[in-house]
């Protein structure tokens, strides 16, 4: 990889993380395990993170093709062993979340600290409510990036519950958020 596509991969990847739309040609085809990956290692949750990229099965991604995904879709991608040949089930999806809402309630919610660029990170494994959100949660796409918040994606409570029923919320880590009026 040169350091052109290096640099490419870098402002993907920030684009990402602030929830921004991508285009087609930014996704990757494929991905690969690492060289040092044992089979066992391959037990792949519903969503995971590879190069920088979010990834969900199929069973994840027939239930989010079913919600308001707003600007955010699905890329189809092969999930590949690290001999870079065998593959590692079907179907699997890139995805793009798109959305961004700014719905954080810093100082009523717990767990959470104020990090790099005024974002927040939870310090901790959330329990059910640790986070509040203001009303804005509720309004638009079932799927989004918080603007304030580094490392979450937030879901609707449907599409969570849909999830949960089809069994596809592996590597999710749902929590409950606490949603009060816009504070």
């Amino acid at each position: 990889m040169g350091q052109r596509d290096h640099q490419r991969l870098v402002e993907i990847e920030g684009r990402i993380e602030r929830g921004e739309k991508l285009e087609a040609a930014d996704f990757p085809t494929q991905i690969f395990g690492a060289p040092d990956a044992r089979e066992k290692d391959y037990q792949l949750p519903d969503l995971f993170k590879g190069y920088g990229y979010w990834v969900v099965s199929e069973a994840a991604a027939e239930v989010l093709r079913q919600f308001d995904l707003g600007q955010g879709h699905l890329h189809p991608v092969k999930v590949l062993r690290s001999d870079r040949q065998t593959s590692v089930g079907q179907g699997w999806q890139c995805i793009s979340f798109g959305n961004q809402k700014s719905a954080l309630v810093p100082e009523r919610s717990s767990n959470i600290r104020q990090r790099a660029q005024g974002r927040c990170k939870a310090s901790a494994i959330l329990a059910d409510n640790g986070l509040v959100l203001s009303s804005a949660a509720l309004e638009g796409p079932d799927i989004w990036v918080d603007t304030q918040m580094w490392d979450a994606v937030f879901l609707s409570e449907p599409l969570g519950n849909a999830l949960t029923k089809a069994k596809a919320d592996r590597g999710f880590f749902l929590t409950k958020c606490r949603v009060v009026e816009s504070a």
